[in-house]
């Protein structure tokens, strides 16, 4: 798994030295926003780098587009050394920059047939599947609960004085308890059956919105628990859950026309496996068979 990880993090950094290689053939449009050793960085490579940024990154940076020039400036600078030191002849990066080219391309085309294959799903097939499947659409009952941990069994009794008291759960909470979920004043959201331990649990469900229990010790420590909310057990409708099922039911469709698509190359072609080697130490059905 390391030596995969350590393979796609190469490809990642070979495939920018590819793009800063392409680009150095001749400057693209636009106007020049910085030159590195005789090569120019043009406006419109930082902003098509900018465009490809992660929508949350882009948000955070806003206008300042700063910081993707300083980047480009510092792989150019990479990649003329890399240059000056002969690397790009290096036996392994040439054998990392085929299989990077390699993987591009396959990537490439795989979407291209996707595209091609047109995997749309009509609603009345959307409706069909919701009628077959609806207990996959089942809400279950559901509680949404705040709450106060601690160490001890006495903090726990003083965050619930506190409380009963008039202090709003949420300011003791921030003050007092130890679980992360103090950030949100004790707020840890919706949960179903089984999915915090019994004892958290049964104490939501002796509850109704608004109360507040009394210490509750759990294996994590001691609770002071506020049922905030209670939905009962419903049946999703169709227009909920419409856009969930057209996604899965393109993807499979997508999927197995891909498996076709790929069937169909085999098909076609010549494919000749010889061996397979067998780290279990299990003979390949080849090398198994009896000799004629």
């Amino acid at each position: 798994m390391a030596r995969r990880d350590k393979v796609r993090h190469m490809n990642r950094f070979i495939v920018s030295l590819l793009v800063l290689a392409a680009v150095g053939c001749g400057s693209k449009g636009g106007k020049v926003a910085a030159v590195v050793n005789g090569h120019v960085i043009t406006t419109q490579e930082v902003e098509e780098r900018f465009s490809r940024l992660n929508p949350s990154v882009r948000a955070s940076l806003g206008e300042d587009h700063s910081r993707v020039l300083d980047q480009i400036v510092t792989e150019t600078l990479l990649f003329q050394e890399a240059s000056r030191r002969g690397l790009d002849r290096d036996v392994e990066v040439r054998r990392l920059v085929d299989e990077a080219r390699r993987q591009i391309l396959v990537g490439r085309l795989l979407e291209v047939v996707q595209k091609e294959s047109k995997a749309k799903v009509s609603d009345e097939e959307i409706a069909q599947f919701y009628e077959a499947n609806q207990a996959s659409f089942l809400q279950p009952e559901s509680w949404r609960a705040s709450h106060i941990l601690t160490a001890d069994e006495a903090t726990a009794q003083k965050a619930l004085e506190r409380i009963k008291s008039g202090e709003p759960f949420a300011t003791v909470a921030q003050e007092l308890s130890t679980d992360p979920s103090k950030s949100r004043g004790g707020d840890i959201g919706f949960f179903s059956k089984g999915q915090v331990i019994p004892e958290f649990e049964a104490a939501c469900k002796a509850l109704k919105p608004g109360e507040l229990s009394r210490v509750v010790k759990t294996p994590l420590g001691y609770h002071v628990i506020q049922l905030t909310e209670q939905r009962s057990a419903r049946q999703k409708t169709l227009e909920e859950v419409k856009d969930q099922i057209r996604q899965a039911m393109e993807s499979q469709r997508g999927q197995q026309q891909l498996g076709s698509f790929v069937q169909q190359l085999r098909s076609k072609s010549q494919v000749k496996i010889r061996e397979v080697s067998n780290r279990a130490g299990v003979p390949s059905p080849e090398s198994a068979a009896p000799s004629p």
